[in-house]
C-alpha cells in the first residue's frame, strides 16, 4: 500500500507542470483571488454586484465559493506568485491528500488485495488526474467527501465514540465555504448515521450529530453570508446557479444529453474500473445493511444518481467525490471474482487463471494512465465533460 500510495503520489505532482493552457473557470477562480488581495472584502463584494447584474460574469464560477478564493489568495500571498498554477498546487496538494484517504479507508474497511486493487486503480484515475493538475474547487470537494466517507464508515462502526461527530461536522461545514454542492454529500452521510443511530436506538449519539451538523452548518453560512454581505446575497446566488447553467452556452453543448451519458463517461476513461466496480456494488449488498461497505456502495451509487438527475451537468469532475470510492468497488468486485474463480478451479488452472487475472489488473491501469496522458497532457483535453471525452474517443 506504501509502494501504491508513493506511485499515485509521484504520478500527480510529476503531471502538475504540463499544463500549457488554463480553462477560463481556472483564469476566474485567479481573478478572484487577485481581487481579494487588492481590496479586500470590498473588492469581494463588487465581485458579488458584479455577479448580480452582469449575464455574462453568471456563466463562470459564482464568488461566493469564498474558501477556494481565500486559500489561492493566501498561498499567492506566501509563493509570491499570482498565475492559475497557483490554484492547480492547492487542487494537487487536495489529491494527495484524497489519495491517503483512499488507502486508509481501503485499509480499514476492504479486505486487503480488494484495498490494494483499488488504490492501484485510484493511482492511475485519469479523471482525478485531471483534476489534480487544474485551479478547480473540485480535488477540495473530494478530498471533503473521501474524509466524510471515512468519519461515516468509523461512526457505523462503533457510534459509541462520540469524537468522530465533530470532526465529521467540522469537515462538512468548512466544504460549504469551498463549494455550495456540498451539502449533497455532506447531507447523504449525515443521513446515513442518523438512520444508523436510530435504528440502534442511540439517541444521545443522535442528538450529538444533529447539534454538531447544526452549529457547524450555521457558522458556514454566517461566515459566508458576512463574506459576501448578506445572507439574502448569498442564498440567491446559489439557488440561482442551476438557472443560470440551464442557460449556459457551454453547458448546453458541452454537457448535455441523456443522464446515461454520465456512466458513458466513465466507461470511456477507465473501463477495467467501472465493469469492476459494478461487480464492487453487488458484493456490497450482500454484506449487512449498516456495514461500511454498503454505505460505500450507496453513497457511490446515490451520488451518481443524483447528478444523472440534474441536467447539462454531465461532466465527470461534479462527481469527483465518488472517484475514490468507484475504485475501491472496483477492488472489492476484483478482489471478489478473482476469489471466486480460484476457489472454483482446480490446482491445475490457478496459476494460468490468476497470471490472466492480474494481468488484466495490471493492464486496465496501465491502459488508464496511457489514456490519461493521451487525452489531457498530449491532446489538451481541457475538461471532463461528456462531448470532449466522446470527441477524444
Amino acid at each position: 500500500m506504501a509502494i501504491l500510495v508513493c506511485i499515485a503520489a509521484g504520478l500527480r505532482l510529476i503531471n502538475l507542470g504540463n499544463v500549457n493552457s488554463r480553462t477560463p473557470d481556472e483564469k476566474v477562480y485567479t481573478y478572484q483571488a487577485k481581487t481579494w488581495i487588492d481590496s479586500g472584502p470590498a473588492g469581494l463584494r463588487a465581485l458579488i454586484a458584479e455577479y448580480k447584474t452582469d449575464a455574462d460574469t453568471r456563466l463562470y464560477p459564482p464568488p461566493t465559493r469564498v474558501g477556494m478564493i481565500r486559500l489561492v489568495a493566501g498561498l499567492m500571498r506566501w509563493t509570491g506568485q499570482y498565475d492559475e498554477s497557483v490554484g492547480a498546487r492547492i487542487s494537487c496538494a487536495a489529491s494527495l491528500g484524497s489519495v491517503l484517504m483512499v488507502a486508509l479507508i481501503g485499509m480499514r474497511f476492504l479486505p486487503p488485495w480488494a484495498a490494494l486493487t483499488g488504490m492501484l486503480l485510484y493511482a492511475v484515475m485519469p479523471a482525478d488526474l485531471a483534476v489534480a493538475r487544474r485551479t478547480w474547487t473540485d480535488a477540495l470537494v473530494e478530498l471533503a467527501g473521501l474524509l466524510l466517507i471515512y468519519f461515516v464508515c468509523e461512526i457505523t462502526r462503533g457510534p459509541e465514540r462520540r469524537f468522530w461527530y465533530p470532526l465529521f461536522a467540522l469537515v462538512g461545514s468548512m466544504g460549504i465555504l469551498i463549494k455550495e454542492s456540498m451539502p449533497v454529500p455532506y447531507g447523504l452521510c449525515a443521513l446515513w448515521i442518523l438512520w444508523v443511530l436510530v435504528r440502534r436506538r442511540q439517541w444521545v449519539s443522535a442528538l450529538w450529530l444533529v447539534a454538531a451538523t447544526a452549529v457547524g452548518m450555521g457558522a458556514s453560512v454566517w461566515w459566508l453570508s458576512h463574506e459576501v454581505g448578506s445572507l439574502a446575497d448569498y442564498v440567491g446566488i446559489v439557488l440561482r446557479i442551476p438557472k443560470e447553467n440551464a442557460a449556459n452556452p457551454y453547458a448546453l453543448e458541452y454537457a448535455s444529453g441523456p443522464p446515461y451519458l454520465l456512466l458513458l463517461a466513465f466507461w470511456i476513461i477507465a473501463p477495467v474500473t467501472s465493469l469492476l466496480s459494478i461487480a464492487g456494488l453487488g458484493v456490497a449488498f450482500l454484506k449487512k445493511r449498516e456495514g461500511p461497505l454498503v454505505f460505500i456502495a450507496c453513497f457511490t451509487a446515490g451520488y451518481i444518481a443524483i447528478a444523472m438527475a440534474m441536467p447539462h451537468f454531465i461532466n465527470l469532475r461534479y462527481v469527483g467525490n465518488t472517484f475514490g470510492t468507484v475504485c475501491l468497488l472496483a477492488g472489492l468486485g476484483g478482489w471478489y471474482l478473482i476469489s471466486a474463480g480460484w476457489n472454483w478451479m482446480d490446482e491445475m488452472d490457478r496459476r494460468p487463471f490468476a497470471v490472466v487475472a492480474i494481468a488484466i489488473v495490471l493492464g486496465g491501469a496501465v491502459g488508464d494512465y496511457l489514456r490519461f496522458r493521451r487525452y489531457f497532457v498530449r491532446d489538451e483535453t481541457v475538461d471532463l465533460t461528456i462531448k470532449m471525452l466522446v470527441d477524444e474517443r
